[in-house]
């Protein structure tokens, strides 16, 4: 299993004795996805210390699958799958990890994946982020918006992560870039 040829040879071999036509095809586009997705992830990883620019690679290069899934990657490896307002950080026993890859641009307005433009975010953070109820300074501090505690919203912790730090990644050089998250609040009027 070392040399790569007998790997290809028993991939094809289970492939070809363990899946129907459109199983083998399903598999063998997922594989593609994968490999295109640790690639891009790779890349984002390399740019990164670059100078800030909006477009870092060819994203057409890319399928969109693979785009995603390389910049969740990359992000959330940038923080260690922990939530950068919250600080929560969970992985299942298969390896699957309570945080999101969020855009502080979107993705839809920016077409940008630099890693600066993004923040591991649990789903819930992720939420309240990206509804402009939570933000970041450029002192990097949490803030909340005054609309999270109107009647009748009831939001917890939430309030407790107001003027608290974020947990930013290890690399100084990959956090959070001031001029997105100042965007992002001046869209939010945060």
């Amino acid at each position: 299993m070392q040399e790569p040829s007998s790997r290809s040879t028993l991939r094809e071999t289970l492939l070809q004795s363990c899946f129907s036509e459109e199983g083998r095809q399903t598999l063998e586009e997922q594989a593609m996805v994968n490999a295109e997705a640790y690639n891009y992830s790779l890349a984002l990883e390399k740019k990164a210390h670059l100078p800030m620019v909006q477009k870092i690679l060819d994203l057409e290069a890319f399928r969109p699958a693979a785009r995603d899934q390389g910049f969740r990657h990359a992000v959330t490896k940038t923080y260690d799958h922990r939530c950068a307002l919250c600080g929560v950080r969970i992985i299942t026993p298969d390896g699957h990890t309570v945080v999101d890859a969020a855009h502080i641009i979107p993705w839809s307005r920016s077409r940008n994946d630099d890693i600066r433009n993004g923040m591991a975010l649990c789903k819930l953070c992720h939420w309240a982020f990206d509804e402009g109820m939570m933000g970041v300074s450029d002192e990097y501090n949490v803030i909340t918006s005054r609309h999270i505690a109107t009647n009748p919203n009831v939001p917890g912790f939430l309030l407790t992560l107001s003027g608290r730090g974020i947990i930013p990644p290890a690399d100084p050089d990959l956090e959070p870039a001031r001029e997105f998250l100042g965007e992002h609040r001046r869209a939010w009027r945060l």
